[in-house]
């Protein structure tokens, strides 16, 4: 009887054993996956960010104006006329 307990608490601690270090791997594997995915969202920070710089750029307002000039052959109004609008009276 005294062999069968030893024998079985041989395999509870072989169990303990193999679970701590299941779960050590699965620890190290999740905080490289962690790691990982963090370089990964830097990187797409820095690719919108770069992005969002672009985006400026080619909306502003310089460089808008001058691809009217030199792409459209624009040129700045001289003779500004203003029309007065006249409010329309709402109807109830």
């Amino acid at each position: 009887m005294s062999i069968i307990l030893a024998l079985l608490a041989a395999i509870a601690v072989a169990g303990l054993c193999l679970f701590y270090l299941w779960q050590g791997t699965t620890i190290l594997d999740l905080t490289a996956q962690r790691e990982s995915t963090r370089a990964t969202l830097t990187s797409i920070q820095e690719v919108n960010r770069w992005l969002e710089f672009e985006i400026e750029k080619a909306f502003s307002l310089e460089r808008v104006s001058r691809l009217a000039r030199d792409g459209l052959h624009m040129v700045e109004p001289t003779n500004i006329r203003y029309v007065r609008l006249v409010p329309v009276p709402r109807q109830p």
